[in-house]
């Protein structure tokens, strides 16, 4: 047992040496929170919304999922800069909860597919906010705070467009 353990140990230290050797003031900046937090959202916007103009079955709900599209990809993009030239790191991937999401929505169609799809949407806008908020508040990054003042009438003009939609 006692060789069991010598070789066990080490192994998962190693496995954990990337989390062990990141920086905590990196990790704890609520700049990298934000930009990382407000690339998930625009991934799961985009990705979100690419589904529903195949699912969907509202021409209204597809203008605004193409809408969504292009607002989402021209901030991603502009976050993408912003982040390079700040050395922050950018998921690529979404995180696992949304991922969850976007997969639950594809397995739906038609009136189902609408009513998820504009309740997930309005949620994913009423987050969207408060991540912009808090960097507001919080954020200590001149360029990533313009960023976000910027992105608050945009997302509150999606947050007004999903709830008038009806499934």
């Amino acid at each position: 047992m006692k060789r069991f353990a010598a070789l066990v140990i080490p192994l998962a230290l190693a496995s954990c040496a990337p989390m062990l050797s990141a920086d905590p003031v990196t990790l704890n900046n609520p700049d990298v929170q934000f930009a990382q937090a407000a690339t998930g959202s625009n991934l799961f916007e985009i990705q979100s919304s690419q589904l529903a103009l195949t699912n969907s079955s509202s021409a209204p709900l597809k203008t605004f999922a193409q809408m969504l599209i292009t607002d989402h990809q021209n901030a991603q993009t502009q976050l993408a800069s912003l982040a390079t030239a700040q050395h922050l790191p950018l998921p690529t991937v979404l995180p696992p909860d949304k991922q969850l999401k976007v997969i639950a929505l594809g397995t739906l169609n038609g009136a189902a597919f609408d009513a998820a799809y504009i309740r997930e949407q309005t949620l994913a806008h009423q987050l969207a906010l408060s991540v912009l908020q808090n960097e507001l508040s919080a954020g200590m990054n001149a360029d990533l705070k313009g960023y976000a003042t910027a992105q608050v009438p945009v997302i509150t003009m999606h947050l007004t467009t999903v709830t008038a939609l009806t499934p």
